[in-house]
């Protein structure tokens, strides 16, 4: 994440330790979209961050596309600004938007992140909170990379509020790409 990102700018503040709480985990019944381990053993062909909505696509090399993308997260009606963030390698990999890459996933999962959420408006508040990452790493450099969700929100260029959301991996389905039939003037003849 580079320093004149608007990210980076949203920093916690140091709370008084009298003023800080914890907000209730949001507990979900049904788990959303697919099991991340049905990655591993996938070759990556491309990575790709929507310019437009929290989404990173996933290209292999079988013609599957997986998505990571943040609950909740309705392109219409998008409330508070929401933004994918990810580990530097991953970010630095990304910084044209794509990569073309030839990795083989060797470990995927969700898993349980906590970080320091803050709101500055009527009153400083600073909690702790749980959400969902999706964590992988490549048999090609054995690191693990993550991927997270955060919810922003800047009055006059200052940040007042940063909170976190949870992510998810689910399939891509495409359809066939349709070709234009051509309307012959005259009927075809098919005997």
């Amino acid at each position: 994440m580079s320093a004149s990102s608007p990210t980076a700018l949203c920093t916690p503040p140091q709370p008084p330790p009298s003023k800080s709480r914890r907000l209730p985990v949001p507990l979900r019944l049904q788990s959303l979209g697919i099991d991340p381990s049905l990655l591993v053993g996938k070759v990556l062909t491309k990575l790709s961050r929507s310019s437009k909505h929290p989404t990173l696509t996933l290209d292999f090399s079988d013609n599957t596309t997986f998505q990571i993308l943040v609950d909740g997260y309705d392109p219409v009606h998008r409330g508070l600004p929401k933004e994918l963030e990810m580990d530097s390698s991953l970010e630095q990999l990304l910084t044209t938007g794509q990569a073309h890459v030839e990795w083989t996933i060797k470990d995927c999962a969700l898993i349980t992140l906590t970080d320091k959420a803050f709101e500055l408006r009527e009153r400083e508040q600073q909690w702790d909170q749980n959400h969902t990452g999706v964590a992988f790493r490549f048999h090609e450099d054995q690191i693990w990379h993550c991927v997270w969700a955060t919810l922003t929100d800047h009055d006059q260029g200052t940040c007042v509020f940063r909170s976190y959301d949870d992510v998810y991996v689910d399939q891509l389905h495409r359809s066939p790409r349709k070709r234009r039939a051509h309307v012959p003037d005259s009927p075809v003849d098919l005997r």
